[in-house]
């Protein structure tokens, strides 16, 4: 197998022994949901009942991926912790247990194993590109624990259709335009949009040193 830059996520549900079955049920849809969303470029599976994993070729998206992922669950009133790696890797096989053991791999999974009170954790194998997301992320992982399920709700629609008008999506969310607007500004869509375009530039930066 070639040997590539790639990213990963390693992740479990907050609090998933302690809920209903259906709720659970409902939680491991919604992130099934988003695996789907990248197609082939993303592989994804969920093990153990609780904890998941995705492989991306295009590391570019995984904080995205991962937006995706806390939003999908906020949602629904849950939330999970979730460690992203970008670093050299081999492809994943499926499933999970078949082991995999290049640098992106153990880097999210170690991570993972260490995080406590933090829903966001970052490596890489780059000391300088990973101090920087780290620091952002911890920004971003504070909004988005403050976030209500409306909120979540709204911030999922508009990252669906980003080039959409308000007035647009405020009808699909069965809303007023000024209510939806209300919504997703106190959300801080603007920020979260903000630090996709901060990533990928930084990203670049990385593969180019």
């Amino acid at each position: 197998m070639s040997i590539s830059t790639a990213g990963v996520i390693t992740g479990d549900l907050v609090g998933s022994t302690e809920m209903e079955e259906a709720l659970r049920r409902q939680c491991i849809e919604a992130i099934e949901q988003c695996f789907s969303l990248f197609g082939e470029t993303a592989q994804g599976e969920i093990y153990r009942g609780d904890a998941f994993q995705i492989y991306t070729v295009e590391p570019a998206m995984l904080v995205e991926i991962a937006i995706r992922l806390r939003l999908s669950l906020i949602a629904l009133g849950q939330d999970a912790r979730l460690s992203l790696s970008v670093a050299e890797a081999t492809e994943r096989e499926l499933p999970v247990r078949m082991a995999n053991n290049s640098e992106a791999f153990t880097l999210s999974g170690r991570n993972l194993d260490a995080m406590k009170s933090a829903r966001l954790a970052f490596s890489s194998n780059s000391e300088p590109f990973s101090s920087d997301v780290k620091i952002v992320l911890a920004f971003l992982d504070d909004h988005l624990s403050q976030l209500t399920s409306k909120m979540a709700q709204a911030l999922l629609l508009w990252l669906d259709n980003p080039s959409r008008q308000h007035t647009e999506l405020a009808e699909k969310f069965g809303i007023s335009r000024s209510a939806f607007t209300r919504i997703i500004n106190r959300a801080n869509y603007g920020r979260i949009e903000e630090t996709l375009k901060w990533y990928a530039g930084r990203l670049v930066r990385y593969q180019r040193d």
